[in-house]
């Protein structure tokens, strides 16, 4: 058997630049783009719209990259999605 090869992104949610975003890592993003979409967002709204994410094949790169990015003010998070993402369009259909 072939040994499966893993995944870990590092993702943003956001619905606009300047709004609230949420930053964090999964090792199956299609999973937690459901698994978000799915939770009750009446207690704490949240984006539906998957803006950024990067892939890595180690964790703990991707979680030191999730705490980098974590660390910034709101321009550089806005800044790092304009550069993969300029309308804040939802890539979860290119996943």
């Amino acid at each position: 058997m072939q040994k499966k090869h893993p995944h870990f992104f590092v993702y943003i949610f956001g619905e606009e630049p300047g709004a609230d975003v949420q930053i964090g890592i999964a090792d199956n993003l299609l999973q937690r783009v459901a698994q978000l979409r799915e939770q009750d967002h009446s207690i704490q709204p949240l984006s539906h719209k998957l803006v950024y994410y990067e892939h890595y094949d180690e964790e703990a790169v991707a979680l030191n990259r999730e705490r980098q990015i974590k660390s910034g003010d709101r321009n550089s998070t806005n800044s790092l999605i304009a550069s993969m993402n300029p309308n804040w369009l939802d890539l979860s259909d290119t996943l």
